[in-house]
């Protein structure tokens, strides 16, 4: 996998998911000497982890380390999830320490990790992983970037023999790859795969813009997908070259958190890498270049069908070391609230009704202890790109001339202060993989890695001194000495004058006064009360699974499951009876707003308001729909909860309807639309659900002129009764006393008018039929020629049979195997062969397994023939008991693992009163699966997997053959 060009960057709070590619690479900054102020150990790893001398104390409870080699680790005990381990390793190279005659070889370097070492025969690495229950994929992975590359492992268990076999693939990654030729020759298949796959209208915006804002740095032609002629001919020397310069261990990193003794862990890496030792002389550090910090005001225009209009200012100066300090650490902070707020600033114009922007947002970057950056930016609305220029510049320009408001500051150390106060209590179920991920970022030594304590105390030090003043000041001087503007725009057809025109606009924008910004005063929320609380007329407990139920006297339904897998946070699940099956043939779009309601805000509150007024609380709007329900979830805290539930009952009795709502709706639709055919993944997304369905408009993405005509008058008569005597079932999943979440659900929805006390079961609504047309079916999409993707479906059935249900799921990962050996390793076609079991649990018989593969288009025939010949070994034979085991414990073991996440058990608890039965799901379901022969799985592949109800559909460019 290659690694995301992004590692931190101050982004807008955007109500709806955009695809926004970023305006730069963003790296930590280098942290020079500072005084020593005695507050961490003076140790050779203090030291070698770069806290020894900063006055940030480092987080008490993680051993670090460092061999006599240079090989750095760090340890961290840590108990969520319970009984599991997470490893990382990660090695100073990525792909700017490459040759020309290497590019692209890190990234081959990161898959031939998998691919033989001294005591780990090719092929067998993960066949290994496979069989102790970590899945390909999910539990092993690695990731190249410009400056480092990352492997991991994620164990199911923390046992000493599946710890030891962790650590003894890291040491083999580290010094022991064969690099065989022949396996080399076999993967570049492999590669090209993941490479065609990647070529991209995004990776190529990117490309575009690393090359215009970063001209005289090696940057653009360092990607870390590399070159096709590279891949296709580089010698296996090549790659040994850069594996033996590079990956040594005065460049590694180790990393553990789990469920383990540190001491016990620290022993075993010392006996398993003290004795490794680099080979031949080591690789410099890269020279990549620095950018021109006097060139003048420049534009870029990338122009492509499917890329969201966008636009961009950027500039630099040189990059300055910084110390992590405390005094360092309080003089950031007061920047990212000043950053924060310019970013507000920008979501708050894109919910007005004439906003020329989707979403807006202020980007910061330290490249490579180069330069730093700057970045204002905004997704565009469709051709309007020069009124976007005009307003992000003009903002920035408002932020720095006349600063910030007390509100606006008050608003951002609310919320910082809430994030806190969150990790603090939370501190105890902290996640393994995120704190190792945090650590690996910590092993660079560009800042120390504190307890969540440590922060909100130099939060809270710092904190009364920001002011607007403070904080206005603190921006000018973050603004300050940068280099000229440079303004990119990203649009679908070509721009009338070229760069040109963009930099004229630019400039005559720059001529434009700005006026200082108003402060509004914030409204009190208006929804507090909904009448009398209602009463509790019915309370039974599921005793094994630990769920409570309630009925309240106006037939609202509440589940309560109280957990401790997270501290102080809960999960709250609003179901209303209607959703998607108020669509009808005739009219598919007719409750599509639906999944937007919380754009149009409250009656008494605007979106934008809403945020303002609940600032420093743990709330979220959430509010759309699902195939039978109108309603959604949200992650909030004990504390806070009563408002969560509040907000989400507001929205059930006073929705806005608001046109701002709408008109934002309007805009984001085009740019969405745009990419539908962008690619085959994309093409597929459109057509195949309706395909599938046998062509119910209900399932076919509806036309944008059609969706584009919808307005809330159109939804209100539709929803009306729903919203207003729709049953209701809530589930509460959590850190939650019963009782305060019962009084909670007793004073917003136990408090509203009687409820119907069943949801309608809808049958006609729940009819869908597989595709009766079994032809070959062809889409085309408009990427490059040779991307194609082949996705064969077979016609199964709904979920309702547990037993049956759990073996097909079992089947497709069987599959799924079988597919990645035949198509990866053997053919090398195909870099993410899939398949996977599809089963309603909403419409009654209505189901499918499916295989895909995203292939070069000359190998659709070859890849189809090896598809189709799975399915028949798999109907012809048993499953291999090996290949049986190495499917069944890597899904047992995500089962397991599962049932310790709150969001496992909210898929339960939000319909544990209208569907009880499903709750034997989560009793009998790993059991189910382990019970399964390869007999059993025979006897389904010869049920299903049959040639003649096959379904092939294909997605082939617009360019292909040509």
């Amino acid at each position: 996998m290659i690694k995301s060009l992004v590692r931190r960057a101050s982004t807008a709070l955007s109500p709806f998911v955009l695809l926004i590619a970023s305006t730069a690479p963003v790296y930590a900054k280098e942290a020079a000497p500072a005084a020593a102020a005695g507050v961490n150990p003076q140790t050779d790893a203090a030291k070698a982890w770069n806290f020894a001398i900063s006055d940030v104390p480092v987080d008490p409870n993680i051993v670090f380390g460092i061999l006599p080699n240079g090989m750095k680790y760090a340890l961290l005990a840590n108990s969520t999830p319970k009984d599991s381990v997470v490893l990382r390793m990660r090695f100073d190279v990525g792909s700017f320490a490459e040759a020309d005659d290497q590019r692209g070889l890190a990234h081959f370097l990161e898959h031939m990790a998998f691919n033989g070492s001294t005591n780990v025969p090719e092929g067998e690495m993960i066949k290994l992983l496979e069989r102790k229950g970590l899945a390909f994929g999910a539990d092993t992975n690695a990731s190249t970037g410009f400056d480092q590359t990352v492997y991991q492992l994620d164990l199911p268990n923390a046992s000493d023999d599946l710890i030891d076999t962790g650590l003894m693939l890291m040491r083999e990654t580290g010094g022991e790859l064969t690099i065989d030729p022949a396996a080399v020759d076999r993967e570049r298949g492999i590669i090209l795969s993941e490479r065609r796959a990647r070529d991209t209208y995004q990776l190529r915006s990117l490309i575009d813009q690393l090359d215009f804002q970063m001209k005289g740095m090696t940057v653009a032609n360092r990607i870390p997908v590399g070159t096709e002629e590279v891949i296709k001919t580089a010698p296996a020397a090549r790659l040994r070259d850069l594996y033996d310069r590079y990956y040594r261990p005065e460049r590694a990193t180790l990393v553990l958190v789990g469920d383990f003794d540190p001491a016990a862990i620290e022993a075993k890496i010392k006996a398993r890498f003290s004795d490794w030792k680099g080979r031949g002389p080591a690789g410099a550090d890269s020279e990549i270049g620095n950018v021109d910090y006097a060139r003048a005001a420049a534009a870029d225009d990338f122009v492509d069908p499917a890329i969201q209009d966008s636009v961009t200012i950027a500039a630099f100066k040189p990059w300055v070391q910084k110390a992590d300090t405390k005094a360092q650490r309080s003089s950031d902070l007061a920047e990212d609230i000043g950053e924060a707020i310019f970013s507000r600033r920008l979501a708050k114009i894109a919910l007005n009704e004439d906003s020329p922007i989707l979403t807006g947002y202020f980007g910061e970057a330290a490249g490579w202890k180069k330069f730093e950056q700057v970045t204002v930016g905004a997704i565009a609305k469709e051709g309007a790109w020069k009124d976007a220029l005009a307003l992000i510049e003009q903002e920035q320009r408002r932020a720095i001339e006349h600063g910030f408001t007390q509100a606006e500051v008050d608003e951002q150390l609310a919320n910082r202060r809430t994030a806190l106060k969150n990790a603090v209590s939370g501190v105890t179920t902290r996640r393994s993989d995120g704190l190792a991920d945090a650590l690996i970022s910590a092993a660079e030594g560009d800042f120390v890695f504190v307890r969540p304590e440590t922060s909100q105390a130099l939060f809270e030090a710092a904190a009364p001194s920001l002011n607007a003043a403070a904080v206005t000041a603190a921006f000018r001087q973050r603004m300050s000495g940068f280099s000229a503007p440079l303004a990119r725009v990203a649009v679908k057809k070509p721009v009338e004058g070229g760069t040109d025109a963009i930099l004229a606009a630019l400039r005559a924008s720059m001529q434009v006064p700005v006026a200082a910004p108003t402060e509004a005063a914030n409204a009190a929320f208006a929804y507090d009360s909904f009448r009398t609380p209602g009463k509790v007329v019915g309370d039974t407990r599921v005793e094994d699974l630990g769920i409570r139920r309630i009925r309240f006297a106006n037939n609202v339904m509440l589940n309560i499951k109280k957990t401790d897998f997270q501290k102080d946070k809960v999960m709250l699940s609003l179901r209303v009876d209607g959703g998607n099956l108020l669509a009808t043939r005739d009219d598919p779009t007719k409750v599509s707003l639906a999944g937007s309601l919380v754009l149009g805000g409250l009656e008494a509150h605007s979106l934008d308001e809403l945020r303002s007024i609940l600032a420093g609380k743990t709330i979220s709007p959430a509010f759309g729909n699902a195939t039978d329900s109108f309603g959604g979830s949200a992650v909030t805290s004990p504390e806070d909860f009563g408002l969560q539930a509040k907000l989400m009952a507001a929205y059930l009795t006073h929705p806005g309807y608001r046109p701002d709502g709408l008109a934002l709706i309007r805009r984001v639709l085009p740019q969405q639309y745009a990419a539908n055919d962008a690619t085959p993944a994309a093409v597929l997304g459109r057509d195949a659900g309706g395909i599938l369905a046998n062509d119910d408009p209900r399932s076919q993405t509806p036309p944008l002129d059609k969706l584009m005509a919808l307005d809330w008058a159109q939804l209100k008569p539709v929803i009306a009764d729903s919203f207003a005597h729709g049953a209701i079932e809530i589930g509460v999943v959590g850190d939650i006393d019963e009782q305060a979440a019962i009084d909670a659900i007793a004073a917003t929805f136990g408090a509203l008018p009687d409820r119907h006390a069943a949801f309608d079961p809808r049958a006609d609504a729940r009819m869908r039929q597989f595709a009766t047309d079994r032809s070959e079916r062809t889409l085309i999409h408009k990427g490059p020629a040779e991307q194609a993707e082949v996705r064969v479906y077979w016609p199964a059935r709904d979920d309702s049979d547990l037993s049956e249900a759990m073996r097909l799921n079992l089947l497709s990962r069987v599959m799924q195997l079988k597919l990645t050996e035949e198509l990866r390793e053997k053919l090398g076609e195909s870099y993410s062969p899939g398949a996977a079991a599809s089963l309603s649990d909403e419409f009654p018989g209505y189901g499918h397994l499916f295989a895909a593969s995203n292939v070069d288009y000359k190998h659709l025939a070859t890849t189809r023939a090896a598809i189709f010949a799975i399915a028949k070994e798999l109907r012809d034979a048993p499953v291999d008991p090996d290949l049986l085991d190495r499917a069944r414990k890597p899904l047992v073991e995500a089962m397991t693992k599962s049932r310790r996440e709150n969001a496992y058990w909210l898929n339960y608890v939000a319909e544990a009163t209208t569907h009880a039965d499903r709750l034997d799901r989560s009793r009998k379901g790993i059991g189910e699966v382990e019970a399964a022969t390869p007999a059993d799985l025979q006897a389904l592949a010869r049920r299903y997997l049959l040639d003649d109800k096959a379904l092939v559909i294909k997605a082939v460019s617009d360019k292909a053959g040509k």
